[in-house]
């Protein structure tokens, strides 16, 4: 009996879903639906129109790292149109609207990669933007936008509310991707060219297959039979799995290197407070292979011999897996300016005691002349010498110093004042676009860095190469070598010591370019090695050398 009642109250229900889907379906015009879809999703000569100069307008906005021009591009791009019409066609299993849509589609992809190619071979400015780089890694997310973009572009055109498909045009991005194709073409990078694609493929199929269910859910297609709807289903969850392959697969890769770059920080870190120091600087490379690499810099009280080996075994014991560490200690405080005096020049000039007063007076107008807190200074009058440890808690850059012991020499010409700058990060030395030759920038930059790894007296240095995404195609690598090894010929005129190596690509390097610009990562950095103990310092740094111009 109670079986019976729930039986009833099941079918009781599906009448009235019945009835209320009949009502709900009936107020639609199907017939005023299909003109309008079909005549918007055919080839035309305003449909190529819009399609060369919504490209044109999308190409330039990407060019231009411009996200106002590229949502501009988004609401003229007219592919909606035969993306819907596909769908319809899949629901109503109807040949010849598919291939009416096909053929338009056809010929707008076409149109939009010829402008985006002629666009980029006429421009001067090539180099992938963050907005161009935004659209070359699909992942998960993106699948389901399309997929619910789909829906509402299916409900937007059947109910008739066409504000609706601006949203949509705007959440899938169905034109920025093209022109980014076209992009990667134009300049021969291959990763941008297929990861731009499958994220315009992607979208474009996820839009007409959710166009489709819509369209079947209103009655435009076959509902009442069951095998062509049975039909339709599989071919569409079968597209549907097989484009989310590879798009889970990168969303995995995303959350791995983010984790992994979580567990290396708090490794690192918290050993590193532990011992009374502080992590500067931290660099994580997760490559395709899953191999971790990571350099970092501590600044620390005392050289702690055998660190890197300690932190290599423990980061190798949190990931377990094993881990390519260059771990860099730089002395701080009182050992820094030992370090870069050689221990017995303090030592001279505490022990010149005959002229502690004329001392005291010029230490006195030398400090008033220096607005930034000292944590030590000397001054030898008979030598007419004085060195000035600036505080670790300077909050400037390294630049500003050597300008200022640079205004200090001219203000007191028989004088030789030497200007001590904290523990800082080296600057990065530029390079243009493409290119291994040090610029007018790059040489600026690296007589900076050589005057303060002579005030630190190190002797030894790593220099890392680096490119920005596909700058040089494949040859990216080769190309960051090659700038480290431009840095490394000018480092060892200087009398340095100095190791190359390759950071290319960097850990999390699409994020940060995106946030940072490409330029951030035409560079060459440098990273000073202790000198180990038992290794005798040099008694006299070399002078800073003036790096000259390559012609």
């Amino acid at each position: 009996m109670q079986g019976t009642r729930s039986s009833g109250s099941v079918e009781r229900l599906k009448q009235l879903f019945v009835a209320w889907w009949q009502r709900h379906v009936q107020v639609v015009d199907q017939a005023a639906v299909l003109e309008q879809v079909t005549a918007q999703g055919g080839l035309s000569h305003g449909y190529f129109f819009l399609v060369f100069a919504s490209c044109g307008i999308a190409t330039l906005g990407l060019l231009l790292s411009s996200p106002a021009v590229v949502i501009g591009a988004m609401l003229v791009a007219p592919l909606m149109g035969p993306i819907v019409l596909f769908g319809f066609a899949i629901a109503k299993t109807d040949v010849v609207l598919a291939k009416r849509s096909a053929l338009a589609l056809a010929f707008g992809v076409l149109g939009a990669l010829l402008a985006s190619i002629l666009i980029v071979k006429l421009s001067p400015f090539i180099p992938p933007t963050p907005e161009i780089l935004a659209r070359t890694q699909p992942n998960l997310f993106d699948l389901l936008v399309a997929i619910f973009s789909g829906l509402v572009a299916g409900y937007a055109v059947i109910r008739r509310q066409g504000g609706a498909i601006a949203g949509v045009a705007i959440a899938t991005a169905l034109m920025p991707p093209l022109a980014v194709t076209g992009y990667g073409l134009a300049t021969g990078a291959l990763d941008i060219f297929r990861g731009a694609f499958f994220l315009f493929l992607t979208n474009m199929l996820a839009i007409a297959f959710s166009v489709a269910f819509m369209a079947i859910w209103y009655g435009f297609g076959r509902l009442y039979t069951s095998r062509p709807l049975l039909w339709q289903t599989i071919i569409a969850g079968f597209v549907l799995a097989l484009l989310s392959v590879p798009l889970v697969r990168t969303l995995e890769d995303s959350v791995r290197t983010t984790r992994v770059s979580k567990q290396v920080e708090d490794v690192l870190r918290a050993e590193v407070l532990a011992r009374k120091a502080a992590l500067t600087s931290l660099n994580i490379n997760v490559s395709k292979q899953g191999q971790i690499g990571v350099t970092a810099v501590v600044l620390t009280p005392r050289y702690e011999q055998g660190f890197q080996g300690q932190m290599k075994r423990k980061l190798e014991q949190s990931l377990a897996q094993p881990v390519q560490l260059s771990l860099h200690q730089i002395l701080e405080g009182r050992a820094t300016l030992q370090a870069q005096d050689n221990s017995a020049r303090l030592r001279a000039l505490l022990q010149q005691q005959d002229t502690a007063v004329a001392q005291a007076e010029m230490e006195k107008r030398l400090r008033a002349a220096i607005p930034f807190p000292v944590a030590l200074g000397e001054v030898d009058e008979r030598a007419h010498r004085a060195g000035f440890l600036i505080a670790a808690d300077y909050g400037g850059d390294l630049r500003t110093l050597w300008a200022l012991e640079r205004h200090l020499r001219t203000q007191y010409p028989d004088w030789q004042i030497s200007i001590i700058p904290p523990p800082r990060p080296l600057e990065p030395i530029p390079f243009e676009h493409a290119s291994a030759a040090l610029s007018p920038a790059g040489r600026a930059a690296l007589e900076l860095d050589l005057w303060a790894l002579n005030r630190w007296g190190v002797r030894a240095v790593r220099n890392v190469g680096q490119g920005s995404l596909n700058e040089n195609g494949r040859k990216t690598p080769e190309l960051a070598m090659a700038r480290a090894e431009t840095v490394a010929a000018l480092l060892r005129q200087a009398g340095l010591q100095v190791s190359m190596a390759v950071d290319y690509p960097s850990a999390e390097q699409r994020r940060k370019e995106e946030e940072q610009g490409a330029a951030a990562y035409r560079v060459a950095l440098l990273y000073p090695h202790n000198l180990e103990p038992g290794e005798a310092p040099s008694t006299s740094p070399a002078p800073v050398s003036v790096v000259p111009a390559r012609h």
